[in-house]
Formats: structure tokens, sequence, C-alpha cells
């Protein structure tokens, strides 16, 4: 039965998903018209999350990758340089661009984890899933009010699922979440 839960936990608190909605949330707080937002979302949704999609669903037709979340850590080399070289170009893009402040620094965010994850799997496998929760905590607290701290409870709730599907150590977990912290913490509030 905790299984069970485990895997749902896993399911609805997918990385991919949750970047998604951390995305959404930094272009609903900008102050910018629709048209602008949408062109925002839709260059960011190109350049950052196509690249690790196709290279995903490309593998995964081709048998190199066997199970949604990637859990042998070879599998995720190709996805996660995919989601590196996607952050570099949306990061290089939204520079150029001046996209404004909080944008810039999600994208920056997002391009630093995803240099430090792609690192870091190539010797070691580290915890995406709690890249994705505490990514969205925390810029829910940054950026749309501290009283939604609560939220931070997800967290250990991610955690235990993960740990408990064997699917990550103590360590993967705790290190996925404490790099994704930091990454975010500094660089929201340097350019947020």
């Amino acid at each position: 039965m905790l299984n069970i839960f485990a895997k749902y936990i896993s399911y609805i608190f997918e990385p991919f998903t949750f970047s998604f909605l951390t995305l959404l949330l930094v272009i609903t707080n900008l102050d910018l018209n629709l048209s602008d937002k949408s062109l925002w979302l839709i260059l960011a949704i190109v350049l950052m999350g196509l690249p690790p999609l196709w290279v995903y669903f490309y593998e995964k037709r081709i048998g190199k990758i066997k199970d949604w979340f990637m859990t042998n850590r070879v599998e995720r080399r190709d996805v996660q340089f995919a989601w590196f070289f996607g952050a570099l170009l949306f990061s290089l893009t939204a520079g150029f661009f001046e996209a404004p402040r909080l944008l810039l620094a999600l994208a920056l965010t997002i391009f630093t984890l995803s240099l430090f994850i792609s690192l870091i799997t190539l010797y070691w496998k580290i915890s995406v899933h709690m890249m994705g929760v505490t990514l969205f905590v925390t810029v829910a607290v940054l950026v749309q009010s501290p009283s939604l701290a609560w939220l931070f409870l997800l967290v250990p709730l991610v955690a235990w699922a993960r740990i408990r599907l064997k699917a990550h150590t103590y360590l993967q977990a705790a290190l996925g979440t404490l790099l994704t912290f930091t990454a975010t913490y500094f660089t929201f509030t340097i350019l947020g």
C-alpha cells in the first residue's frame, strides 16, 4: 500500500511537470502584457523544454531508456545534456533580449541546475524529483508570497516517496534538495 502511494507521489511530482509549473508561476508574475508573457512562455517551452523531451522520447522509442523515471543513471545522461543545452539557449536568449529580471533569474537557475546535475550524473545519481519540487516551492515563496512556506512540507513527502521506491538514497534526495534550494535562493535574491 505504501509503495502504491509512493508511486503516485512520484508521478504527481514529476520533475518536467513541476519545472513547467515553476515557469508558469514566474510568467504570471511578470509585469508584462499578455502577448509578451505568451511569447516568453513559448520561447521557454521551445528552447528549454523541447530538447530534453525530444531526446527522452527518441531514446525511449529506440530502447535506450527503459522507464519513465530513468531509474538507471546512465539512461539520464543524454536527456540531461539536452536539458543543459536547452537551458543554455534560453538563458542566452533571455539575456540577449533583456528578459525581465525574474525570468532571467529562473533561466539562470535552471541553467545552473542543469549544468551541475548533468555533471554529477556522469558519476553519481542525484534526485531530479527533488530538484523539481524544491525549485517550485522555493520560487513560490520568493516570488509569490512567504506565506506559502508551508509548501516546503511537500519536499520531505517527495523525498520519502523516492527513497521508499528505492529510486534514491537519503543522500541523493538531500543533495538534490540542497543544490536546488541554494542555486534558486541565491540567483533569485541577486536577480529577482
